[in-house]
């Protein structure tokens, strides 16, 4: 919420949400002219990591480290050309700024992005403060960038040192950068030429955020999109019984057998979803994960493939929401 001070002063902009290259406008009212106002465009990282620390002979007690870096400071011009007590201002935001964002782990430790619009008088007292939500600048007409994986063999392990075969996959996806709301398809075949049956596949899109203070990290991972693979075709889960009655070295695939799995699945991002980005002291990843899971003690086939979420192709009257939801979900 806006910021009031004991001074005469209003500062008012069109909206409290913009988009990174865009503009920022508005005006401001009262005693200026003369107090020397100044206003400001202000951009920060704020980290907090708890942290563990002991010394010899005594046990750990939690410790708190805080850093804090500037994303952005400019100063904005006023226009006095109308009535000398308002002041309007339009200024153009930078391209290649952060989305505002509020991440905490379960242990107490946060990272925060946050924007704001100082009026200042006299160069030094801060009268007035509007915070800004921003929305980082959307990508224009992305080049799909498709991820493809033939054939490769997996070796399926019982307590880490007994072979049991192997598993063979091959994996395409459609596009691994996607915006908010579009629909990821992953199409994918096994071949288990193992002795161990498969119990069930997965499909999950993660986003991980990484965090620092000093010399300390700290991140957190959630599971934003999800689903368990369906309209299996072939032997499904089953491993060949010519499979099991050999040897379980690896062994040479062979596509005209039985026991095929093709199948597909589609994971839609959703609209909470934080973008994929890089800052001073976080950063945020996304990565598709594909499992196929074995029995206990057996080597489970999981894939990793990193995906690029950008900002949502939305219009100004829907970012609202979109904000309304990273909040909640933070």
């Amino acid at each position: 919420m806006r910021q009031h001070y004991p001074h005469n002063i209003i500062l008012k902009v069109k909206s409290n949400v913009a988009v990174a290259g865009t503009s920022l406008s508005g005006f401001c009212t009262g005693a200026l002219l003369g107090a020397g106002a100044s206003l400001y465009f202000t951009g920060t990282e704020c980290t907090k990591v708890v942290y563990t620390s002991s010394s010899s002979g005594s046990t750990g007690y939690p410790r708190e480290s805080y850093s804090t870096a500037t994303i952005v400071r400019s100063i904005i011009s006023l226009d006095w050309s109308g009535i000398s007590s308002v002041a309007s201002f339009q200024f153009p935001l930078p391209d290649q700024l952060p989305s505002s964002l509020y991440r905490k782990d379960g242990n107490g430790s946060y990272c925060c992005v946050s924007y704001q619009l100082q009026l200042q008088l006299g160069g030094r007292e801060i009268v007035e403060v509007v915070p800004i939500q921003i929305i980082s600048k959307p990508l224009c007409n992305p080049t799909p960038s498709p991820y493809v994986e033939d054939h490769v063999r997996r070796r399926i392990m019982l307590a880490c040192c007994i072979p049991k075969g192997s598993i063979e996959t091959s994996i395409k996806v459609n596009d691994t950068r996607l915006r908010i709301g579009e629909v990821m398809k992953i199409c994918l075949e096994l071949v288990n030429n193992s002795s161990v049956d498969i119990k069930w596949i997965s499909c999950q899109l993660f986003e991980q955020i990484d965090w620092h203070s000093c010399e300390h990290h700290t991140s957190d991972t959630t599971i934003v999109a999800s689903q368990k693979v369906s309209g299996l075709k072939g032997m499904k889960f089953k491993a060949t019984k010519q499979a099991k009655a050999k040897a379980v070295s690896p062994i040479n695939s062979d596509h005209k057998s039985n026991n095929v799995i093709s199948c597909e699945a589609f994971l839609r991002v959703p609209d909470f979803t934080l973008q994929t980005c890089t800052g001073n002291l976080f950063e945020i990843k996304h990565y598709l994960s594909i499992n196929a899971q074995t029995k206990c003690g057996l080597t489970n086939v999981n894939v990793k493939v990193p995906v690029q979420i950008t900002s949502p192709r939305r219009s100004m009257t829907t970012i609202y929401d979109y904000l309304i939801a990273t909040e909640d979900r933070g």
